[in-house]
């Protein structure tokens, strides 16, 4: 087949959880031997931050973006498509909202929709002030209404990560049940199966051996809850709290304001390469992900893999990604997520248990090649036995 998926970043840009789902889904499809092309947006060399490997079998197509980021992606998609048109048997947009300038048929993936953005935190949407508040709610209104509404009842099909997904696009879009699938993204996780040594990745990444160390991998945005996390801490009996990732702007002032005399304890360790990860899950006793709301969640499922017990929240689908493997609490309650893991590096128990179940989950429903089989399969429904 020849395949198209569309994303707003892509390697050597990686900007989210987004960009991983792509990287995986087109690896995987060239292992398969599809002819794959990747529409992502044009970005200055000075954007990215580490030059991740790129397959030579998958060819990309940069679109200027300017400042509309995925609406004028998805514009300039529409275009780019309509010029080739019978280039390819399938066209895959990454988020259904992608989709909205495109007119011919599409499967499209769908993580997270703009109404829960609208009504995660409080029934309102997260945010870092009152007036970025204010323009997110006007913005994602706008856009539920105007783009991705209209994508969603278009789709020929459209790919869901979780239940919880599936059930937020049927109840509240009237998305048809009959042109939806379940499919649990697909990663490789076999570089998380055999870890460090516990003892030498805290000495590598400078951590004492006498504390407990929680976890925290993610790019934190308001969406990831991570000041109820700082609150936690500040709650609970002495930890060392490693936090991996890059910051939205003006975040990360609200959460050291937040962690008060636990600042002591918690090494921001900023961006971290891809190969380094493995030393970091080596290094901690629990993975802790405060998210308001989440599509799926790659570092829990890393997480699992490695068989590093979690604690994370019921937002979205990160629960129902957990599953066994983890606690999962209310969001934005910084008392629960404190008592969980205080439970959790409590308990020896406990923590050996959730990690093993942890690591079974990992390797069962989010396998790259089973995963990939199964996006295969809904091509071939959508587009016939020939595409």
């Amino acid at each position: 087949m020849r395949v198209c998926l569309v994303t707003l970043d892509f390697p050597p840009f990686r900007s989210s959880g987004l960009t991983i789902y792509v990287e995986n889904l087109g690896r995987g499809l060239v292992a398969a031997g599809h002819e794959v092309t990747v529409i992502a947006a044009e970005r200055s060399a000075a954007a990215h931050v580490e030059q991740i490997p790129q397959s030579e079998a998958l060819r990309v197509v940069r679109v200027p973006v300017g400042r509309a980021d995925w609406i004028g992606l998805g514009w300039q998609a529409a275009r780019h498509l309509d010029r080739q048109r019978f280039r390819f048997d399938v066209v895959h947009f990454a988020d259904v909202h992608f989709a909205y300038a495109y007119r011919g048929p599409y499967v499209a993936s769908a993580f997270q929709s703009f109404r829960q953005r609208l009504t995660s935190a409080g029934g309102q949407p997260y945010h870092t002030s009152w007036r970025n508040l204010l323009f997110r709610r006007g913005y994602y209104t706008a856009a539920r209404w105007l783009m991705e509404q209209p994508s969603v009842r278009r789709a020929s099909h459209i790919l869901m990560p979780s239940q919880a997904t599936q059930a937020e696009f049927v109840q509240h879009y009237g998305a048809n049940p009959a042109r939806m699938t379940l499919v649990y993204p697909g990663l490789d996780l076999e570089r998380f199966r055999a870890l460090p040594p516990s003892h030498a990745a805290r000495t590598r990444l400078g951590l004492s051996g006498e504390m407990p160390v929680v976890l925290y991998v993610g790019f934190s945005t308001p969406r990831k809850g991570v000041e109820y996390l700082a609150q936690a801490i500040h709650a609970m009996p002495p930890v060392q709290l490693l936090m991996v990732g890059k910051w939205e702007a003006g975040y990360r002032e609200r959460f050291e304001a937040a962690l008060g005399d636990a600042r002591a304890r918690t090494i921001l360790a900023g961006y971290v390469p891809e190969n380094d990860l493995p030393w970091y899950y080596a290094a901690a006793d629990v993975l802790v992900l405060p998210t308001l709301l989440e599509g799926v969640g790659f570092p829990l499922i890393e997480a699992m893999a490695a068989g590093i017990p979690v604690v994370t929240t019921t937002g979205g689908a990160a629960g129902e990604v957990v599953g066994p493997g983890g606690i999962a609490v209310t969001p934005a309650d910084s008392s629960a997520l404190a008592a969980a893991l205080a439970q959790v590096l409590g308990d020896d128990d406990l923590a050996r248990r959730l990690g093993e179940a942890g690591r079974k989950r990992a390797f069962s429903l989010f396998d790259l090649v089973e995963a990939t089989n199964r996006v295969e399969a809904i091509y071939r429904q959508v587009w016939g036995p020939h595409a």
